[in-house]
């Protein structure tokens, strides 16, 4: 979920308690902290050479050892205050991908997806699910290199969780071998778009 999107329910809900569940009836418990918030530039390169970039808002939620467990959850208004703060002195993206980075001594920390909100008599629940591996060049480069000349549907839909991604499918090398996971394709710069598709022939 879009940064901007993520803001604009939480404060439409901003009277309500904010419940962050990490995997299906696994709620955070209260006493919570938002002890941190950053942006995050990726530049990474795949197993089919090709360089990509992009960016997300990561918010970090700590539980400390002290809270007990009839602990109010933050509200909405203190989360949207606390982000206002950090905002008004690092500028935080708009249009990047949201991540919740959560932890506790029985679960790895991760930064956890952001797939929707529900609203329930306990409060605004923000649905999150742990990121999946991919192998881009199989996901999105092979794909792409089919349908983006004939449609900007088949662009948008193989980008990884909707996020807006530059992808430079890179030459491999110089003998001409391929790598590991997929064939050469031609150097070219793509912006992946996160616009929603209602339907695509490529994924």
């Amino acid at each position: 979920m879009q940064v901007s999107k993520f803001l604009e329910i939480v404060r439409e809900q901003n009277n309500l308690p904010m419940l962050f569940e990490f995997r299906p009836g696994s709620i955070v418990p209260g006493g919570y902290h938002v002890t941190e918030i950053k942006n995050a530039t990726y530049e990474t390169i795949d197993c089919g050479n090709s360089l990509h970039t992009w960016k997300e808002v990561i918010v970090q939620v700590w539980v400390p050892q002290e809270a007990a467990a009839e602990d109010p959850h933050m509200s909405a208004e203190k989360f949207l205050k606390i982000w206002d703060v950090v905002d008004s002195r690092l500028n935080l993206y708009q249009d990047a991908e949201i991540r919740i980075e959560y932890g506790d001594s029985q679960h790895v920390t991760s930064n956890y997806d952001v797939h929707g909100f529900s609203e329930t008599e306990d409060g605004l629940i923000v649905q999150m699910a742990p990121p999946r591996t991919m192998c881009k060049p199989r996901e999105i480069l092979v794909p792409l290199q089919d349908f983006a000349q004939s449609t900007l549907e088949a662009v948008s839909c193989c980008s990884p969780s909707g996020r807006e991604e530059t992808v430079i499918p890179l030459n491999v090398a110089a003998d001409g071998g391929s790598s590991c996971c997929t064939p050469s394709v031609e150097k070219e710069a793509v912006s992946v778009s996160a616009a929603p598709v209602t339907s695509s022939s490529c994924c």
